[in-house]
């Protein structure tokens, strides 16, 4: 709440997030070096003086005040209600308040003080914008909120009443779907993950400008037999870093930190229904092509429903990719047994100045890995992050 006068806050009665009744004096405002009222107590708003009082309305009275202010003093009103009146064109002096002694929002007159009679209409933006849009004049409505003022449902009864001018949209069907076999297996497995796995998440970026050129060139010379996409060659990347990063590679158990032997990568695909993470197994022996035909084919069965068990477990490391929803970086659960994940977000460009000072247009992926942090350190996944960005950027070695 904004002060109505000017000085320096000689004395604070409550704490912030305290709760004190309404008009309950909180402070005190005065000049610098005056002394706050003997005790500091707590005091209630004074009353009004029964001989002071005259014939005219507190709003009169109030009116009075506001014009005295005005000639060359500070006119008492929220924040608010100095915003809506500068939107609308109202003169904060011209404005009763309804109660109190400050202007509310809820005193400035509504649609740059659009006159009703002679008075000013009041409506909230709400109900002034589905008015506007509807063709609704607001005019002869009467209003539920406080003094009168017009709401979001006397404009939509008005609108009933006339000639139909709301197009209702269908109500959302409300149901519960039960779980099937597959979200059960996942909500346990997640909920057993994030409850049991203490999780450290690592974003970063590689700039896949040359990586972008050595597919094109690669699917052109495949002449359609083979096409490379950008998370073959993201999996291709983790199975080179994967064997030179072999607590990467590993499991945490109750015994010690379990290295495995083998790299086996799991692709997330998404299903109707939910997820399932097929395994290309042997990852790192294969060549671009032959790990992009495995991955192809495990999606496509997965799809179909037709993997079986042995092509869904057995994984050391999982990568799952959101980037063609647009998403800039996110959180991936780790698939346990494994310790990390890998989360491949959306390439986006942007200008870069290169070395010889000439401006450029590049393009940048997004990495998230996430690891369990009872087997991998923190500067142990920057380090695999660190390689898979490198391998990214200088992407001969994924062709090979």
């Amino acid at each position: 709440v904004e002060a109505m006068n000017d000085g320096y806050l000689i004395a604070k009665l409550y704490d912030a997030g305290d709760e004190v009744p309404v008009v309950t004096t909180i402070g005190y405002i005065g000049e610098k070096g005056e002394k706050a009222p003997e005790g500091g107590a707590p005091v209630a708003a004074p009353a009004q003086k029964a001989e002071a009082k005259t014939d005219e309305s507190p709003a009169v009275a109030a009116k009075q005040e506001i014009k005295h202010l005005s000639s060359g003093g500070k006119i008492p009103a929220t924040p608010l209600a100095k915003r809506l009146a500068a939107e609308r064109g109202v003169d904060l002096a011209s404005v009763t308040p309804a109660s109190g002694f400050a202007i509310h929002a809820l005193d400035i007159p509504a649609g740059g003080g659009t006159q009703q009679g002679g008075a000013a209409v009041k409506a909230s933006p709400l109900a002034q914008r589905i008015a506007q849009l509807n063709g609704v004049s607001l005019e002869g409505i009467q209003g539920s909120g406080f003094g009168g003022k017009i709401m979001k449902g006397d404009v939509m009864a008005a609108g009933s009443a006339g000639a139909g001018a709301f197009a209702t949209a269908p109500p959302l069907e409300e149901k519960l779907v039960k779980l099937n076999g597959m979200r059960k297996t996942i909500a346990r497995r997640m909920s057993e993950s994030h409850t049991e796995v203490p999780p450290v998440t690592l974003n970063t970026e590689a700039d896949v400008t040359q990586l972008a050129q050595l597919r094109k060139q690669a699917n052109d010379l495949f002449g359609g037999s083979v096409k490379i996409s950008f998370n073959d060659l993201v999996v291709r990347a983790c199975a080179i870093a994967l064997r030179e990063f072999p607590e990467i590679n590993a499991s945490y158990t109750p015994e010690g930190i379990q290295y495995k032997k083998d790299v086996n990568i799991g692709v997330a695909v998404a299903l109707d229904d939910g997820l399932i993470v097929p395994v290309v197994k042997h990852a790192d022996r294969l060549n671009l092509a032959g790990l992009s035909a495995g991955i192809k084919d495990l999606a496509g069965r997965a799809r179909e429903g037709k993997l079986g068990p042995d092509e869904y477990t057995g994984g050391t490391f999982s990568v799952s990719n959101l980037g063609m929803f647009g998403i800039q970086t996110f959180t991936p659960i780790i698939n346990q047994p494994e310790a990390c994940i890998l989360g491949v977000c959306a390439i986006t460009d942007r200008l870069v100045m290169e070395d010889g000072g000439q401006v450029a247009k590049h393009r940048f992926m997004g990495l998230s890995l996430t690891f369990d942090h009872r087997c991998v350190d923190g500067a142990g996944g920057a380090k695999f992050l660190q390689r898979l960005v490198q391998l990214l950027e200088s992407p001969v070695a994924l062709f090979m």
